[in-house]
């Protein structure tokens, strides 16, 4: 009994690690939503502008994302490279707050997102690879560190701008990453995976040939443009809740807090659901029923009504994050770092798309950028609906 207990606690510490890891390497990438209307006001930049910005950052962070993959699956004992994203993370947006312009703000934001995209192919690979029979579940459960990183950042973050400037703001949000760090590097011994065997060609090959195939090409499709709805209207958001709505940053950070919360408190149930029910019908219908929302925003005058609208239709978008990650994982079969990987930059470098173009709807309305994010939902959920793919509902081994 007394060895059960012990191998049960072995197995929730490091769950709980990585829940807090993820939501200090998330919290500078939080923060940025709410430092984007300052920063919009500092430098001079259109919806266009910060759209791209947005994009740019997100477009950047694919270049760690299939790498950190494919290192995760390579190596057993992986403390040493949680660590480094840590580092990455601090040094990269403390150097962003010394940006002079645009551009050059922009590539730093995008080289320390690089550090930040390396943390989630290596905690999601670490997490399925320990527990296959519980994948949505404990993907929800990691998930809500990074989006419980974007309710509170934004909310600290938007007091902070009452006192600082924005590049105090985004200095500051560098701090749990550097406590984290230090957590990580006493863990760093329990911040393995039994039994692995590394990635060989053989594999690497087997994963594309189902990725290249008619269902992993829908699969794309449906990832990818699920994350261009996303990127729109989280883009926006702040923008619109400054400019159009007339909010405080404080007040707009409480606001943006509350939409992004409403996603993490959906992720862990959404995932157990889609673990029970299957992932195609708890993605469609969540995105299908949120849709609407976005479409009758150009029409509201009432703030309250168009926060509340703003609050389920990115608490319905995030909380089937979860359920996206799962359903790449259970198609791939095997290899859930690199498969994870690819699939974060498909949700991160095709959906970047979404920023850029939210942002020069924006040009024109801002609730543009939510009409967009609509239209994009309802695709990806047609696509979910009508392709060929077969999710497994639950694994056998899981029920028992």
């Amino acid at each position: 009994m007394a060895a059960t207990a012990q191998q049960s606690g072995r197995q929730r510490l490091p769950v709980i690690a990585f829940c807090f890891g993820h939501m200090a390497v998330d919290w500078p990438h939080g923060a940025i939503w709410i430092l984007a209307p300052a920063l919009a006001v500092a430098m001079d930049l259109s919806p266009g502008e910060l759209g791209t910005l947005f994009a740019v950052t997100s477009l950047g962070s694919t270049v760690t994302h299939i790498p950190a993959g494919m290192i995760t699956d390579h190596f057993g004992k992986r403390g040493l490279l949680f660590i480094v994203t840590f580092v990455w993370v601090a040094l990269g947006y403390a150097a962003a707050t010394m940006a002079p312009d645009f551009w050059s703000l922009t590539l730093m934001l995008a080289f320390a997102g690089m550090g930040t995209a390396a943390w989630h192919p290596l905690a999601t690979g670490t997490l399925t690879q320990a527990m296959p029979g519980k994948r949505a579940r404990i993907l929800g459960i990691h998930a809500m560190g990074g989006t419980m990183a974007e309710v509170f950042a934004p909310l600290l973050t938007g007091v902070f701008l009452t006192f600082v400037d924005w590049r105090t703001g985004l200095g500051l949000a560098v701090i749990p990453a550097v406590i984290m760090g230090c957590v990580f590097f006493a863990l760093r011994g329990r911040m393995q995976v039994p039994d692995h065997v590394g990635a060989s060609m053989l594999d690497m090959k087997d994963l594309w040939k189902r990725w290249s195939s008619r269902t992993g090409l829908a699969l794309v499709a449906m990832i990818s443009i699920y994350n261009m709805a996303i990127m729109a209207v989280l883009a926006m958001a702040t923008l619109y809740l400054v400019n159009d709505l007339g909010l405080s940053t404080t007040v707009a950070g409480f606001a943006f807090a509350a939409m992004i919360l409403a996603g993490a408190l959906l992720q862990p149930l959404m995932g157990h659901l889609s673990d029970r029910r299957g992932r195609r019908k708890v993605f469609a219908g969540s995105l299908l029923a949120a849709a609407p929302l976005g479409l009758v925003m150009p029409f509201l005058d009432n703030p309250f009504v168009a926060v509340g609208c703003l609050v389920g239709m990115i608490g319905a978008f995030y909380g089937v994050r979860s359920v996206v990650l799962a359903s790449a994982v259970d198609f791939a079969g095997k290899r859930e770092g690199t498969t994870l990987g690819l699939t974060f930059v498909m949700m991160d470098g095709i959906g970047a798309l979404g920023a850029l173009l939210g942002g020069l709807a924006g040009d024109f309305n801002l609730t543009w950028a939510f009409v967009l994010a609509s239209g994009f939902a309802t695709v990806s959920a047609v696509i979910a609906i009508l392709s060929s793919l077969a999710f497994p509902v639950i694994a056998p081994e899981a029920r028992t």
